[in-house]
């Protein structure tokens, strides 16, 4: 399912390994995110982000919550929606 996973790029490497092919991409964590931008593979084993230029590899081997750097995994939809309707407060991460 596209956007089912959510994704970030705060460590600024050009590529991602990811372990889906339907994902969001936010850029960075809020603030500094930029328009989350839902995205599929199709086909293709790859798809760059129109907004931060992200390569976001697809890597059969990974379960969707991990990533390859590690921590470019931001949560699943459900979690996402908690957070925006909760306001969003980076200080309560755990």
């Amino acid at each position: 399912m596209a956007g089912k996973y959510f994704f970030k790029n705060d460590i600024g490497v050009p590529e991602i390994k990811i372990g889906t092919k339907g994902f969001v991409c936010i850029g960075a964590e809020p603030p500094m995110d930029h328009p989350h931008i839902y995205l599929t593979m199709g086909d293709k084993n790859f798809k760059h982000c129109l907004y931060c230029n992200t390569k976001f590899v697809y890597e059969p081997a990974l379960q969707p919550e991990y990533t390859n750097p590690p921590n470019c995994f931001v949560g699943h939809i459900t979690d996402i929606n908690e957070l925006m309707h909760e306001g969003y407060n980076k200080d309560n991460d755990a």
